[in-house]
């Protein structure tokens, strides 16, 4: 060991060193300011050491409201981006919404005012964070029917910048939406013969159409190394009408995509064809309430189902790898 040399120096050294790091961005003969005092990191709730965000979402709408719930900022994030942002904000307390997926072609955010009407959240500096919804309503419901909606996924976080030191946090996104895959299958007496031209449609009825920016439900993330909030949706619910396809082997297969179920969700379907009603409405509550889960908590809502048409129309719904539920009775 060299003459004067102690070990414990360079200790000394570095913890004289940390608030210089925690305070400042880059190092050369002085230390510089900080180019940002927020950088946000938008992670998947469904990730692990590696962020699976960009592998879901593939633009982000960041809306930013001060501690008086009034939205101060919105930006649009693509690519990379999505993975994060960055920026410089007046010291206070802030909130975060992210919405993922939401694209042009979907209803824009809107405020909550008298007679129900809503406008864009940009550039509307009346804007507050306790009425801004999202809503898949569209006009004509009932009796019209909306299409799918996009595969959202919804994040939200508050924090506090102080004195000017840099605020890192991270934000977890949680999936927003609810996917039901249905394949129909008829298992008669006689050969039930469907029209290979026919326009074949899923309708489903009683879905809930409107989420709040705020007040939703936290879970923790399967990691559990953080939380997420799962959006909160009101009591307004819609219908959803998607085309479906018939396959070689006579069978109807179709996806509806939407909001999230509830626990209290009456998921009415039915399958129509060139118009005319081919089975009628069931109630899939009374197959979703007999799931081990809470639909009101479940942080993902992906459903392949299989419904089988009998003789004298009776339906039995089944889950891959699940027992079978015939309509009217219960899980066997």
């Amino acid at each position: 060991m060299r003459r004067g040399f102690h070990p414990i120096r360079p200790c000394l050294l570095l913890w004289g060193l940390l608030p210089l790091l925690f305070g400042a961005c880059s190092f050369g003969d002085e230390p510089s300011p900080c180019p940002y005092d927020v950088r946000l990191e938008y992670w998947y709730s469904g990730s692990g050491v590696e962020n699976m965000l960009p592998r879901y979402v593939s633009r982000l709408r960041q809306f930013i409201f001060d501690g008086e719930g009034r939205l101060v900022s919105t930006s649009v994030l693509t690519g990379d981006e999505v993975n994060g942002w960055k920026g410089t904000l007046p010291d206070g307390t802030y909130t975060v919404v992210l919405w993922g997926n939401l694209s042009d072609a979907d209803p824009p955010p809107e405020k909550v005012e008298s007679g129900g009407g809503g406008s864009e959240a940009e550039g509307e500096t009346g804007d507050m964070l306790e009425t801004m919804t999202l809503s898949a309503v569209s006009e004509g419901v009932p009796p019209g029917y909306r299409g799918n909606t996009s595969r959202l996924y919804y994040g939200t976080g508050t924090f506090t910048l102080k004195d000017g030191m840099t605020e890192r946090r991270r934000i977890y996104l949680c999936q927003a939406y609810a996917s039901l895959t249905i394949t129909v299958r008829w298992q008669t007496t006689e050969r039930v013969r469907l029209p290979a031209d026919g326009v074949y449609r899923m309708r489903l009825k009683g879905i809930p159409s409107v989420y709040g920016f705020s007040g939703g439900q936290e879970v923790t993330v399967p990691s559990g190394d953080g939380s997420c909030v799962l959006p909160r949706p009101d009591r307004t619910v819609t219908y959803h009408e998607a085309r479906a396809s018939l396959n070689y082997e006579n069978e109807v297969i179709g996806e509806l995509a939407t909001f999230r179920y509830t626990a209290g969700t009456h998921e009415l379907w039915s399958l129509w064809c060139n118009g005319e009603q081919l089975v009628r409405d069931l109630d899939l509550y009374l197959f979703f309430r007999k799931l081990p889960m809470d639909m009101d908590t479940n942080m993902e809502q992906n459903f392949d189902l299989e419904v089988t048409v009998y003789d004298d129309n009776r339906v039995v719904v089944t889950q891959a790898s699940a027992a079978d539920w015939e309509e009217g009775g219960g899980i066997g």
